[in-house]
């Protein structure tokens, strides 16, 4: 019996204590590794779970999951990095507005983490691309709203590992990649949907999708103003404000979209597109360009026979 408590007490979650905050003045406490832990479960969950609808459809079906398993799993693999205490570094805040009675100079250093910034970078694109796969955007098109995402997070980056204010720039950089992605959706991919698609269905499932993402999107901003950037939550808070988010930018939109594809089917099937001006510049798809001339029928030529016949003709008649 006294072995089995022995076991029970060295059990539970000790990643702080064999991955100590060393240098960090301000870090994330037991209870936040515990809340990291599970939101690393809750990913790996939902990617275990759309792995499995995945091999439930043909081979030909299954490229809508892989959007959405994508994202799950790569947060997963940075959320377990965290909460076991790992993929950061101590940066020296710019503000003093969390204070520990241990720190020797002022402000202190907060311990930030790069390794979300990964997840971020191999897991936002995929929900880019699932908004553009609903509105049929062109493969170039969606190239550029991936490279505007990741702008975002790499200028965050950056940002977070700087000390001084012009950490602030780059905060501006990041947002302008967001709302370059936003303008670009809203814009290019909702007007191609326009004329190349009129189902209504189709509509409200892409406007309720990039409304979500817009909103919860232009919410990280404050996140990172209260956290990384003006040092005014606790390390355990910053985790539940950006976990919390996480969760629904990149595991509960996901399950949207796989829940808004199967109801839509074929009707957002993928189309080719030989030319993306000349889509977006016709009035609408199977329509006639009212402005464009009437095609004249050219004269008949004149061929041999033709010239034979009336030779011959104009012969009988003498």
């Amino acid at each position: 019996m006294s072995q089995f408590i022995d076991l029970v007490k060295r059990g539970g979650n000790e990643a702080i204590k064999l991955n100590p905050p060393t240098g960090a003045d301000f870090h994330i406490t037991d209870r936040g590794s515990d809340w990291l832990f599970t939101v690393f479960c809750v990913n790996i969950l939902f990617s275990l779970i759309y792995t499995a609808l995945m091999f439930r459809k043909p081979v030909g079906e299954r490229k809508l999951y892989y959007t959405a398993i994508a994202p799950t799993f790569f947060m997963g693999i940075a959320y377990f990095t965290m909460a076991s205490n790992l993929g950061w570094t101590p940066i020296k805040a710019e503000f003093n507005h969390v204070k520990t009675s241990t720190q020797e100079t002022h402000p202190g250093y907060r311990q930030v983490f790069y390794a979300r910034y990964v997840g971020w970078f191999l897991a936002f694109p995929w929900v880019m691309v699932q908004l553009s796969i609903i509105g049929n955007t062109p493969l170039q098109h969606i190239f550029f709203n991936v490279a505007s995402t990741e702008v975002f997070v790499v200028a965050w980056l950056i940002g977070s590992l700087i000390h001084s204010t012009y950490k602030w720039g780059y905060w501006v950089f990041g947002i302008a990649g967001s709302f370059t992605t936003c303008v670009s959706l809203m814009t290019t991919t909702r007007n191609i949907m326009k004329k190349e698609n009129k189902d209504n269905g189709v509509h409200q499932v892409f406007t309720i999708l990039v409304s979500v993402v817009m909103f919860l999107w232009f919410v990280y901003p404050v996140s990172w103003g209260l956290c990384e950037g003006g040092n005014v939550l606790q390390p355990d808070s910053e985790m539940i404000f950006y976990g919390v988010l996480d969760l629904l930018m990149l595991c509960f939109v996901p399950f949207l979209f796989i829940l808004f594809s199967n109801y839509l089917g074929d009707r957002i099937r993928p189309k080719k597109h030989d030319d993306i001006e000349k889509v977006l510049s016709s009035p609408s798809l199977g329509s006639p360009n009212m402005n464009s001339p009437t095609p004249v029928p050219s004269p008949a030529a004149a061929t041999p026979k033709a010239e034979k016949k009336k030779h011959k003709k104009k012969h009988s008649k003498k």
